[in-house]
């Protein structure tokens, strides 16, 4: 599957297109990487160790913030101008890409 939907955020793995209520969001080739590693695995809580092993290819060193900062890079594009977050914190263990329930 190439195209996915998360509420009314849109991504095309093969063109590497992404909009979020019909506005054209551009990312950085591993901002994109980082959304399509939440998008395949929505709704599962994912340890920043997985996240720095799965899309920067790197051993996750706990004094780093890279993980934090380009979660929050992400969320600015895709999150800061719209009602409904769709990356969640889960304090103490890492980050979720879900539907809140209303």
């Amino acid at each position: 599957e190439s195209q996915f939907k998360v509420a009314d955020l849109s991504i095309d793995l093969v063109s590497r297109k992404v909009s979020r209520a019909g506005n054209r969001i551009v990312l950085t080739s591993k901002e994109f990487s980082l959304l399509e590693f939440f998008i395949r695995h929505q709704g599962e809580v994912l340890p920043r160790s997985l996240i720095a092993s799965q899309v920067w290819d790197m051993n996750f060193d706990s004094d780093t913030n890279a993980i934090d900062v380009a979660v929050k890079r992400l969320r600015a594009k895709i999150d800061n101008d719209y009602e409904t977050k769709l990356i969640q914190t889960v304090r103490g263990v890492g980050y979720m890409l879900e539907v809140p329930d209303a």
